[in-house]
């Protein structure tokens, strides 16, 4: 596994889906949500681009500041998060 990336199980309850990733540290939680955003739409051709999307971890219903990096928080491999 890379330094700058870490793996994540990202629920996406809007379209009842699951994906395990990697999302990048060095970004902020808002250029994240940006990138996944678009990902899951090309993936799936029914997510539709939105930003007022929130990425909340699920074991502890924390919703992170846009402005944070991802370094900065307490995400790490195998933390759950959801797209909201």
């Amino acid at each position: 596994m890379k330094d700058n990336k870490i793996n994540v199980e990202l629920i996406v309850p809007s379209i009842g889906k699951r994906y395990n990733l990697f999302i990048p540290v060095n970004k902020t939680v808002g250029e994240v949500i940006v990138i996944l955003n678009k990902t899951i739409n090309e993936m799936t051709g029914c997510f539709p681009i939105n930003d007022s999307l929130s990425l909340l971890n699920v074991m502890d219903c924390i919703i992170y500041d846009y402005k944070a990096e991802i370094k900065d928080t307490d995400i790490k491999n195998g933390s759950v998060l959801a797209l909201i």
